[in-house]
Formats: C-alpha cells, sequence, structure tokens
C-alpha cells in the first residue's frame, strides 16, 4: 500500500492515518509523522542527526525539531509512512530511500507520543521514524516553515549548542518540546545498538 520502501517492523504504519485511528480506537484530531536522518559515515564516527529551526514567523520560532507534520487524509497520504515521506521531502528536499525502524520516546518514556496544538484545543499522536534516503544532499527548506538546518551529535543536543566550526560561538539548538528531545535521544541509543550489531 505504502509508496515507500520500508521494513517489516513498521508494517503497522503501512496504513491511512484515519485506518490506524479507528483501528486504535483513538479520537485524536489528527496523526503527525517525523523523519529521523541521520549523516551518513564510518559507524565508528560519532553519529550526527538532522535538525531544522523553525521560521521566525511560524509557530515556536527559531526552534529546532525533526523534520516531519500532520499526515494528510488519505487522498494525499495513502498511509502514515507516505505522510512522513511527503513531510521529508517538502522540508528538507530529500527523498525517502526506506523506512528503517520506528524511533518512541524510549524505554522509559510514553509508548505513544501525545501533544497538543498551540491554543491545547486539539490533541494528536506523533509518530517518528528512522528514515534512509537517497542522497543526504542538497537540503532545501521552505522558507515559509524553516530557516536553518544542521547535522547535531548527540553531545551537541544533550548541551543545547553546536560547536561552530571556525572558532566562533556556536550555535543554540533550543528544540520544540521535550518530547522531541526524547524521541532524538532514543534516536542516538538505537543507532548506537543497531551499529554495534554489525
Amino acid at each position: 500500500m505504502s509508496h515507500v520502501p520500508f521494513d517489516p517492523t513498521v508494517a503497522e504504519f503501512d496504513v491511512s492515518c484515519d485506518a490506524w485511528l479507528a483501528t486504535h480506537q483513538k479520537d485524536y484530531a489528527g496523526v503527525h509523522a517525523s523523519a529521523v536522518v541521520f549523516l551518513d559515515g564510518p559507524p565508528t564516527s560519532p553519529a550526527r542527526i538532522l535538525l531544522v529551526q523553525r521560521a521566525a514567523t511560524d509557530s515556536m520560532p527559531l526552534k529546532w525539531e525533526l523534520p516531519g507534520g500532520a499526515v494528510d487524509p488519505p487522498a494525499a497520504d495513502a498511509t502514515i509512512l507516505d505522510g512522513c515521506a511527503r513531510e521529508l521531502r517538502e522540508e528538507t528536499g530529500l527523498m525517502a530511500r526506506r523506512v528503517l525502524w520506528r524511533v518512541t520516546e524510549g524505554p522509559a518514556g510514553e509508548p505513544l507520543t501525545v501533544f497538543t496544538n498551540s491554543r491545547g484545543t486539539k490533541i494528536f499522536c506523533k509518530f517518528a521514524f528512522e528514515v534512509e534516503v537517497e542522497s543526504q544532499e542538497p537540503i532545501v527548506l521552505d522558507p515559509k516553515e524553516h530557516q536553518a538546518w544542521v547535522w547535531a551529535s548527540e553531545e551537541e543536543v544533550v548541551t543545547g549548542m553546536v560547536a561552530a566550526t571556525d572558532g566562533g560561538d556556536g550555535l543554540s539548538i533550543p528544540l520544540t518540546a521535550p518530547h522531541i528531545r526524547r524521541i532524538t535521544m532514543e534516536a542516538f541509543r538505537l543507532k548506537k545498538e543497531h551499529n554495534a550489531q554489525q
């Protein structure tokens, strides 16, 4: 059903957002999907994850997040996995080659990420997936949504600061929400676990 290839472990999400909500008897206002993309490099080098900075004119201005957004109705996004791939393409220009696995908030976190809109009037659920991409460049942002991007290491996410390559002050990377931090940290943990098995 999905247009993007995927690992069997995420087959549960090879359905429309409406179908997933109905099957799980959830009445959320919608489903969001985020893409976790790691910079290619040797397994021995520190992993780096793609973060994008929200535009100054958008909600949560200048905060950083994983690429992603609302999964559209089935006429636009046949499946949740397709919605993830579409959002990644629209927000960064990167094309998904394969969805590898789901990234949750971690073993100690909630099994389902739930959040409200900025006014607190609607409830949504969010799924994050590690995605392998066709090519990691060029990254092309939609300026209405995002104004900068960075490949951040785990240490940089923990400290909230990306070190400057030119000896300058570095770049502050405040995240949009605590659940984004938990998902990001779990993505690093899963990446290390996967690399250790290779």
